[in-house]
């Protein structure tokens, strides 16, 4: 009957399972630094992509900052002739300069202020990817004008319909939209009463006071623009 004998195992000494941990330890430690490295590269990236998206759109409501203030500031001397006409009672004199001052006093203008890149980097969570406090900060600013301008003017805009009920029985509102300037040729004021005399300079009195907030609003938000659009362009030398 044949014998079979197993074969002998040579044992491992200790200096030799600790080389194989060893091994394995530096295997598990260089694979997780190297994923630590490719995921500190890819944020890099997404973070230059989104301000850099940011940075374009900066630049893009800056012309529109500017351009709205131009607008609302060229409202004003309309206005100014309005009321002017009303007090001095000569509403009638010149009924075709008197639309034209009208409807350029009342023609709306809601600026298209562009938030995208901005919501996406919120929305996102890319601002964790931004180092910068004080603009972290800047921006938090940024979109708190640009909400209450919108709120602000929804606001007078639907106060200037309602609070006024006696006007659109005396003057022509259809340009309280936002359409351009007609130059229609308009029909002759009726003989105004005292009150209501006064109910329509007070209205173009309350365009008055709203260009002024409007023009107000612009600059500021121009001047966190300016702002915002400097930090960007430092935090994109960073990354």
């Amino acid at each position: 009957m044949e014998v079979h004998h197993h074969p002998q195992v040579e044992k491992k000494g200790f200096k030799e399972y600790f080389l194989e941990f060893l091994m394995i330890f530096l295997a598990v430690t260089l694979g997780f630094f190297a994923e630590n490295i490719r995921e500190h590269f890819a944020e890099k990236k997404i973070a230059h992509q989104y301000i850099e998206s940011l940075k374009l759109e900066l630049i893009n409501n800056k012309n529109i900052f500017k351009a709205a203030g131009s607008f609302y500031f060229s409202q004003l001397p309309a206005i100014d002739s309005v009321i002017v006409f009303f007090a001095d009672k000569k509403e009638n004199d010149d009924l075709n300069t008197m639309e034209h001052l009208t409807s350029t006093a009342r023609t709306l203008y809601a600026p298209p202020i562009d938030k995208s890149a901005y919501n996406q980097l919120i929305n996102s969570g890319g601002l964790k990817y931004i180092k910068n406090v004080s603009l972290r900060d800047s921006l938090s600013e940024y979109e708190g004008l640009i909400d209450g301008f919108q709120t602000y003017r929804a606001t007078i805009n639907a106060y200037l319909i309602s609070a006024f009920p006696d006007v659109s029985e005396i003057d022509n509102l259809q340009a309280l939209t936002d359409i351009e300037p007609n130059s229609q040729r308009r029909m002759p004021y009726p003989e105004l009463s005292s009150k209501e005399r006064r109910e329509m300079i007070n209205f173009y009195s309350i365009y008055h006071v709203k260009c002024f907030g409007y023009i107000h609003v612009m600059r500021r938000l121009s001047s966190v623009n300016d702002r915002l659009l400097k930090m960007t362009e430092e935090e994109l030398d960073v990354n």
